[in-house]
């Protein structure tokens, strides 16, 4: 039936394990698009205009966003600790996009699952995982991002695992 697919749907699956790999909290949450990134899928697709040039990165903060967000706007990044943003490769390989399949009727992609661990120190508290296209700095584009149900901190050797799933419905 015409008009019955819906769009964009992305669903992060957040773990967060202790120092050794013992599962504390884990969820699976639907995500935000924000302007830049609704712009940019439409930017990429329909005008070849401003695809990420070799990939996307993950990160995480502290605070409140909104659709209209960008990475200069991005609150408490944490820094130190081990803290870094994790690198998703625009391609099929294991650092990239390796899964794109049929899933009840809709494809869907799934990236390859990142890990943040603290080391010599705890990162956070932190409430937000975000898609981005710059491994550091505000000069990209910030294009979706999940709130957590809960706060999180990590202790030393503690880790965080973040897996995105973007469905077309």
């Amino acid at each position: 039936m015409i008009g019955t697919k819906k769009g964009y749907k992305g669903v992060w699956r957040i773990e967060h394990r202790d120092r050794n790999g013992r599962l504390l909290w884990s969820e699976d949450k639907e995500n935000a698009l924000t302007n830049q990134g609704e712009n940019n899928i439409l930017n990429v697709y329909f005008r070849n205009l401003g695809a990420p040039a070799t990939g996307f990165f993950v990160g995480m903060c502290n605070g409140s966003m909104d659709v209209g967000s960008t990475l200069a706007t991005v609150p408490n990044e944490p820094v130190g600790n081990g803290y870094a943003r994790q690198a998703v490769l625009r391609d099929e390989s294991d650092s990239g996009w390796p899964v794109i399949e049929l899933h009840e009727g809709n494809y869907r992609a799934i990236s390859k699952q990142v890990q943040f661990m603290a080391a010599g120190g705890t990162i956070g508290p932190v409430n937000i995982i975000f898609l981005c296209t710059v491994i550091t700095g505000i000069s990209g584009l910030l294009t979706a991002f999940v709130n957590l149900s809960l706060p999180r901190t990590l202790l030393d050797g503690d880790s965080l695992l973040a897996r995105y799933t973007v469905t077309l419905q």
